[in-house]
């Protein structure tokens, strides 16, 4: 039996039972109204011979339980749930003493033999669970047929017992009324119910509520991306009928067949609700009719409105990647549902109380845009998943081993085993997958495989493949654990091991990787970096000569879509790791400041990335945090000392990329820019090891300002920062570009700086390493240094500049050589201004880093 029955009952994967007292249930009556069993319903299942009830005996939910017939109280173990395969007919038969759909109804041993056992057991897709309902006599009595038996014998009372107690067997059908039974509808439990064992079976006790509930809820998750939705009773596809891209269209249910009307993009908003925007032209939401909240209402596509009808919670089921969607214009209180349990093409799609069955189910199979929908009836569909998302730059890492210093590389070939690769290419960069806290897929940027084992199979010595993603296949889910830290308490080295093992971890063996019992050796230790940062942000060395990790910052985490400067607030604080997308254009009409926490990727939207008035403030236990693809606009009147978009003074690793500060035109209002003092950016205090690459800066009176801002800071702040900008595009910032530098370590090369009255800065203590700029003074002065009182050291290696440097007031040159702390490779002056022209700061398009 496939694995896809045990979705069909995940009424709550965490419902709780809470004894309240020992009351026990009424006895049932006897000859209680039998009726035609349904697959999806729960009844009690009653002896003809006897009167006497199927129970679990002592209510038990554990594998191995025995099964009894006792005298009908109405407890959990009296209570069974008919799941049935539609592909077969066949039905497995589950407790209620277990709500999370695990253990079945079981022929023990799967023997085939008179007289065997009748228990429960978990769930293992043998046909020992699977059971066919044979009508027995005019009254709605049923043989319960095993099929291990070849459904030539059922369940049956031993001796034909009418005493509570008395043993449940298999047996060859005789057509004996003590083989036949009646199924009465069952209520279901209450989230206050419990199971609870009493001193004999014929007294099973457990307390009631009268008013059913809905089962609890615990929220899910779906990685934004583009995915086929399919129903798990039905095994068809949701999609809007006809594709219709129209508001009111209906949304139903149909085969897999590829068309954009059947993929959905799920966008996280927060507050663990998505939405779901169709795959044609004009991106239309699904959305509840009207916004009700009664059982049958529509399900439809309508413009995106940002309204509560077109939000949905994922709510986890026992599988994972089968989720019901619950829908927050009703409290949570109905889910999105196939009406009628319809497992035909048209079935409609509408709203239902939530109760966490087959037909409320679906399993979300990520795909890429251009691939087409699996046509397998099977629950483990296999897919290619997204490689990169198409709606904001997601971010790639790359995984370096210890042992050989190279990358972690797929060959591209399905199935291929993972190998080691020294040239930086797209096969060895990697996006990560949420699953859950601290568990991922982690999936190739070029080809959409993921890391799997060989057939699946986590044992010791099996190979590790790149294969395609398969829905249910926890063989490819994956911890990634810190095990060495740098001399900053930053997690530097990790080691990668497998979900279904975790003794088990990637170990590079031979140019190829294999599962290994972990020894803490180098060849099952990787750096994790993230691909595209240059400089100290990345894996580097300090200035003491010992390992420093590379940023990481959100990739641990889950992804969040937020439009609104609340949402922006609340994720951006605290030290949860999260992957920001910024997902609409946000403004404010005064300076507001968003505090920052730690372990956050802010990210634009390539449709919309702008956020004006909206200053961050990495002030308090920050550090770790990167921004990208974001422009920062600010108004003209803002324009104090302390008016900084982007304020760093706490903590370790900061990336800024492909960001843009446009600035303002310097040659309007020009009486209100003379006496501006605000800047783009300032790093100081003892924050420390930043990196702002590919990033553009425009109009404005001041750029940056670095190190901490007073001359008394010697000895106290001397070394901070260590940082790299590189690959930066600065036209019309007037002073301060590339920055004015004190204290720290600054490396700066393939810049270009255009149309600027001043350039360095070299200020206190001060070390100044700048190499292939490209120095261009348009309209202005283009003094490329601007030294004052010798007290800070400059060299310059080959830039293209605009000034005579030779007579700065410098202390001296500097002996600061980044090539000490750091890999990298630089351009030509020239070629180093076409490319920042070309592609520094935040775009509507896939980014082009420097380091391709």
């Amino acid at each position: 039996m496939k694995k896809k029955l045990r979705k069909a009952l995940a009424l709550s994967a965490a419902l709780v039972f809470t004894v309240m007292s020992f009351i026990a249930f009424p006895v049932l009556e006897v000859h209680a109204a039998a009726v035609t069993p349904e697959t999806g319903n729960i009844y009690y299942i009653k002896n003809k011979n006897s009167g006497l009830y199927l129970t679990v005996e002592n209510d038990s939910s554990a594998a191995g339980a025995n099964v009894v017939q006792a005298t009908g109280t109405g407890s959990l173990g009296q209570r069974w749930i008919l799941e049935k395969n539609s592909s077969t007919g066949y039905y497995r038969i589950h407790p209620a003493t277990d709500m999370t759909g695990g253990i079945s109804l079981d022929v023990a041993n799967g023997s085939s033999e008179n007289k065997t056992n009748i228990q429960i057991w978990s769930n293992n897709g043998c046909s020992a669970q699977n059971f066919a309902l044979k009508p027995a006599d005019s009254n709605l009595g049923y043989y319960i047929a095993t099929e291990v038996s070849g459904f030539n014998s059922v369940v049956d009372v031993t001796s034909a017992k009418t005493t509570t107690g008395a043993n449940v067997h298999q047996y060859a059908n005789t057509g004996k009324d003590n083989q036949i039974w009646y199924f009465e509808s069952a209520p279901w439990p209450s989230s206050n119910s419990s199971s609870n064992s009493s001193n004999s079976s014929n007294n099973s006790t457990s307390n009631n509520s009268s008013n059913n509930t809905t089962p609890s809820l615990q929220t899910g998750y779906i990685a934004d991306g583009w995915y086929y939705i399919k129903n798990v009773n039905s095994q068809k596809y949701v999609e809007v009928a006809d594709g219709k891209d129209e508001n009111g269209a209906n949304v139903q249910q149909y085969q897999g067949n590829g068309y954009p009307c059947q993929r959905w993009y799920v966008t996280n908003v927060g507050d663990g609700y998505i939405t779901l925007k169709t795959g044609m032209s004009s991106g239309r939401m699904m959305d509840v009719t009207a916004g009700k909240a009664t059982d049958g209402t529509n399900v439809e596509l309508y413009n995106e409105n940002g309204k509560d009808p077109q939000k949905f919670k994922p709510i986890k089921t026992s599988t994972d990647g089968v989720f019901c969607l619950t829908t927050k214009c009703s409290g949570d209180k109905q889910a999105v549902d196939v009406y009628g349990w319809s497992t035909a093409n048209k079935g409609n799609i509408n709203t239902r109380t939530y109760n966490g069955l087959a037909c409320q189910q679906f399993v979300f199979e990520a795909i890429n845009t251009s691939s087409s929908s699996s046509q397998s009836s099977s629950t483990a569909s296999t897919t290619t998943s997204s490689a990169l998302s198409t709606v904001y730059p997601q971010q790639q890492i790359n995984f370096v081993n210890c042992s050989d210093g190279k990358y972690v590389n797929d060959n591209g070939t399905n199935g291929g085993v993972l190998t080691s690769n020294g040239t930086s290419a797209t096969s060895n960069r990697w996006v990560l997958s949420y699953v859950n806290s601290g568990v991922y897929r982690i999936i190739n940027a070029a080809t959409g495989y993921c890391f799997t084992p060989f057939s699946s199979s986590v044992t010791s010595g099996n190979g590790v493949a790149a294969a395609k993603v398969t829905s249910g296949d926890k063989s490819q889910y994956w911890k990634i654990v810190a095990v060495k830290n740098d001399a900053n308490g930053i997690a530097l080295n990790y080691k990668i091991v497998n979900y279904n093992n975790t003794n088990l971890a990637l170990t590079l063996s031979n140019g190829s990787y294999n599962l290994a019992n972990y020894n803490g050796s180098t060849s099952q230790c990787f750096r994790v970096n993230s691909y595209g940062v240059e400089g100290f942000a990345g894996y580097s060395k300090d200035m003491s000569g010992r390992e420093k990790a590379c940023i990481t910052g959100g990739v641990f985490g889950q992804t969040v879509t937020v439009k609104s400067l609340s949402d922006l607030q609340k994720y951006a604080s605290g030290s949860t790791p999260y992957i920001i997308v910024i997902g609409a254009n946000m403004s404010q009409n005064a300076l507001t400041k968003v505090n920052v926490g730690s372990n956050k990727t802010f990210v634009g939207s390539y449709n919309a990335h702008t956020l004006n008035n909206i200053h961050f403030r990495n002030i308090q236990s920050s550090g770790n945090n990167i921004y990208k693809n974001i422009t920062f606009t600010h108004s003209v009147s803002i324009n104090n000392n302390d008016d900084i978009q982007m304020y760093i003074s706490d903590g370790n690793n900061f990336w800024m990329n492909h960001c843009s500060w446009p600035g303002h035109d310097m040659n309007q209002d020009t009486s209100i820019h003379h006496n501006d003092t605000d800047k783009f950016l300032y790093v100081g205090l003892k924050a420390n090891f930043v990196s702002v690459n590919d990033c553009f800066f425009g109009g404005h009176k001041y750029g940056l300002i670095l190190g901490y801002p007073g001359e008394d800071g010697h000895g106290t702040y001397t070394g901070y920062p260590c940082m790299t900008i590189s690959n930066c595009y600065f036209r019309q910032t007037l002073t301060r570009a590339p920055g004015l530098m004190r204290y720290g370590y600054f490396h700066c090369y393939n810049n270009y700086v255009y149309d600027f009255d001043l350039g360095y800065t070299p200020y206190t203590d001060c070390n100044i390493y700048s190499e292939k700029n490209y120095f261009e003074a348009g309209s202005h002065k283009g003094c490329v240094v601007n030294a004052m009182d010798y007290i800070g050291r400059f060299t310059d290696s080959g830039s293209v500049l605009s000034w005579d440097i030779s007579t700065a007031k410098i202390a001296g040159a500097s002996s600061f050589r980044p090539s000490n702390n750091y890999g990298y490779s630089t351009r030509d002056p020239q070629s180093a201004k076409n490319w920042t022209v070309k592609y520094a700061g935040a775009q509507s398009g896939a980014l082009t880093y420097s380091s391709n």
